[in-house]
Formats: C-alpha cells, sequence, structure tokens
C-alpha cells in the first residue's frame, strides 16, 4: 500500500464499517440510539479543489466515523473550504456552518457536541475555544496545528491565545514525530496552558508520525487510537 499516498492508505485498526447517512452538507455516522452526543471531525489542509478523493471519502475519517458510532456518538464529516492559505477564515465559517447544522440535527443532542481538528485544520480551532463558543463542550486536536506566525494577518482567533483562558474540554494528541511546523507550537500552547493552570489531556504516541492511522502499523498507534475515542465518549458523557 505504499505506493498510495498517506490520506488514502488503509486504517490501522481493524473495524466493523458503517455506512454514512447524508443529511445536507454532513455526512453522520450514526449509532444504534439517538439522539446522542456528537462530534464534528475537522479535516486539515489546504485540500485542491482537483484532488480525486474528497477528505469525506478518506479511510480515516470514515474510520474515525464507524469507531465513534460503535461507542455511542453521532460522528459528523463534511468538507470545508480550506483550498489555500487565504481561504482559512471561508472554511472557519464552514466549520460553524457545519456545527450549527449538526446542532439542529434530530439525531444529535445539541448541548453535548465536540470538534476534532485534524492537522492544519487545527488553524481553525481557536475560534471554538472562546469562553462562549456554539454549544461546544470538548475539542481534540490530533497531530494538529495550532498557531503560525504567518497567518498573523488573517483574523484567526489563535488556538495559542484561547486555549489557555477556555473552559472547554481539551486533549491533544501528538505522535513522536510530527512535522517540525507543528511540535514547537504544540509544545508552546501546553506551556502556557500549564502556566495558566488549565487542564490539557495529552496522548503521546510514541514512534508515530503525522497521520499516523494510515502510516503507522503498531500497536502504540491503535492504542492511541482506541484512547482518543475513550476520551470522546468520556468528555461528551
Amino acid at each position: 500500500m505504499t505506493d498510495l499516498p498517506p490520506h488514502l492508505r488503509p486504517f490501522v485498526l481493524p473495524h466493523e464499517p458503517v455506512e454514512p447517512e447524508r443529511a445536507g452538507d454532513l455526512d453522520l455516522y450514526l449509532p444504534g440510539a439517538t439522539p446522542a452526543p456528537a462530534v464534528l471531525m475537522v479535516h486539515g489542509g489546504p485540500v485542491p479543489e482537483d484532488r480525486p478523493v474528497r477528505p469525506p471519502q478518506w479511510p480515516a475519517f470514515r474510520a474515525y466515523g464507524a469507531l465513534l458510532a460503535q461507542a455511542g456518538l453521532v460522528a459528523a464529516m463534511f468538507e470545508h473550504g480550506y483550498v489555500d492559505d487565504d481561504a482559512l477564515p471561508a472554511a472557519g465559517d464552514d466549520v460553524r456552518a457545519a456545527l450549527a447544522a449538526l446542532r439542529d440535527d434530530p439525531h444529535v443532542d445539541g448541548d453535548r457536541v465536540g470538534l476534532w481538528f485534524f492537522s492544519a485544520g487545527g488553524f481553525l480551532m481557536g475560534r471554538f475555544l472562546d469562553p462562549t463558543p456554539d454549544g461546544v463542550v470538548a475539542v481534540a486536536g490530533t497531530y494538529a496545528a495550532v498557531g503560525h506566525p504567518e497567518l498573523a494577518g488573517l483574523g484567526l482567533v489563535d488556538a495559542l491565545d484561547a486555549a489557555p483562558h477556555s473552559q472547554v474540554a481539551l486533549l491533544l494528541v501528538r505522535p513522536e514525530h510530527d512535522f517540525d511546523w507543528i511540535a514547537p507550537f504544540t509544545d508552546d500552547l501546553l506551556t502556557r496552558c500549564r502556566d495558566a493552570g488549565r487542564r490539557v489531556d495529552v496522548i503521546d504516541v510514541p514512534s508515530a508520525h503525522h497521520a499516523f492511522e494510515t502510516v503507522d502499523d503498531t500497536d502504540q498507534v491503535r492504542e492511541a487510537i482506541r484512547a482518543s475515542i475513550a476520551w470522546w465518549v468520556d468528555a461528551l458523557r
């Protein structure tokens, strides 16, 4: 499978697939009983417009959707408009619109909703760590980019600034060998939160790389995936 790009390789944790139901712009992975708490997954980018396989079809998101549903949560996946850095503010609006649609869905307990940011989707995280986010009670970032000085002029809410003052439950999942343009900012966020007395849950993944779910076929990665799902169940309970 190494001839495939990393985002199209198989998920390393065996699981039973769940076929999503389409609801507007959302793909909903539904548990056996609803209404239930929900997790909105936010992909990274930029994703070129001509890429033939779109993020909702990537194996990692389909697998996470199935695992969340089997754990009793509604999982939602969609595509935002992060095609280049200048599009990030509009992509943030897409996330907010998707969140509103998810909270209004009859399958969802709209008062128990979280957002799960992946990779450069983390640039959009800060907006949802404000003291009064739109019904969000938990946020997670998996190999998430939480800041970068080159984006300062775009008017984004920086997670580095928002996280230390937020009361929203927060998880960071950190592969040992993440990209060097991500890892230092993750460390900075954790330092700021620790100095502010703000709790952040962390899952460290030994020997793992960016997009570890489809590139690192190891027991450590499988355990990190299971631990991430368990965290969501606990955070939205």
